[in-house]
């Protein structure tokens, strides 16, 4: 009825107009190239603004006495010398040293507690206390008390290492070994599975996530020992650096210093991932609940 009163509405001789259906997907060519430009600028965005902050950085260290504040270039200008000096790659590889060496002990032994602490609560009821007191102790206090048992050198630094860094790897290891799936520990119990077996086959692949965000957190607190270690115990590697140029006002050595320490703890937490995707890829996928 209503295509009726439409041929009739047309005008002798006038031939209906018929309207082309629109292409399918005629937008999808400019949808994905806005796509692609957004994917882009996401990832320029890093880039940008670390430019940005450089040259704010430039600026306003350009109008700045260099003892209280040095400019980019400066602090590059004495990257280079410092390595020029050979001052630097010893510095850096002894840092590299005790880092590897203290968060190796501070892994062991924090993975070994916390599978104890998760597995039995006669030892989480009896060892929670004193993790749960060191973890909120400002364990630097205590490196007056390490000098004086390891005495000054190299033993020293790994042990103020290995005192901040072990109690994250205790904490979130036990996490990760409690919240096991009550499932998989029943089916274990119905097939008479040891307690080797349910450690190694069922709880230690479960917290894996767990035990690799709490080695993240240790990289941090470890490296933080590090430095601290080498200012007030032995004076020398990075610590020492920072200490010396600290006291004679090298504000730009000092800058330098301490931007290669941090690349210390990035060049470990690159490793870190390293191993894990090699032990363990799907737990990058899983999401562990990390304890300070």
């Amino acid at each position: 009825m209503s295509a009726a009163r439409e041929d009739a509405a047309l005008l002798p001789g006038q031939s209906p107009v018929v309207s082309s259906p629109s292409p399918v997907g005629s937008g999808e060519p400019s949808k994905w190239r806005a796509l692609t430009r957004g994917r882009g600028l996401k990832k320029l965005l890093p880039v940008v603004s670390v430019l940005i902050f450089l040259t704010i950085w430039q600026i306003v260290g350009a109008r700045i006495n260099p003892i209280l504040l040095a400019t980019p270039s400066a602090v590059g200008q004495a990257f280079v010398d410092i390595n020029r000096e050979g001052l630097l790659w010893p510095a850096f590889s002894r840092a590299m040293e005790v880092l590897v060496v203290g968060l190796g002990i501070a892994g062991v032994a924090g993975i070994a507690i916390g599978v104890l602490m998760g597995r039995s609560d006669t030892a989480y009821r009896t060892l929670n206390p004193y993790v749960a007191f060191f973890q909120a102790t400002p364990l630097i206090a205590l490196t007056p008390l390490v000098v004086i048992w390891f005495g000054i050198g190299f033993q020293s630094e790994v042990a103020v290492t290995v005192l901040l860094a072990v109690w994250s790897v205790i904490i979130n290891t036990s996490e990760g070994v409690r919240n096991t799936p009550e499932s998989l520990l029943d089916m274990a119990r119905i097939y008479h599975a040891s307690e080797r077996s349910v450690i190694r086959q069922i709880a230690l692949p479960h917290a894996i996530p767990y035990m690799f965000a709490g080695l993240r957190i240790a990289l941090a607190k470890g490296m933080i020992g590090v430095i601290i270690a080498e200012m007030d115990v032995s004076l020398k590697g990075l610590g020492g650096l920072v200490e010396d140029f600290g006291n004679s006002f090298q504000t730009a050595r000092l800058l330098a210093a301490i931007i290669t320490s941090s690349c210390v703890g990035v060049i470990g937490t690159i490793v870190l991932e390293l191993v894990r995707r090699r032990v363990a890829p799907w737990a990058g996928r899983s999401k562990a609940k990390t304890q300070a």
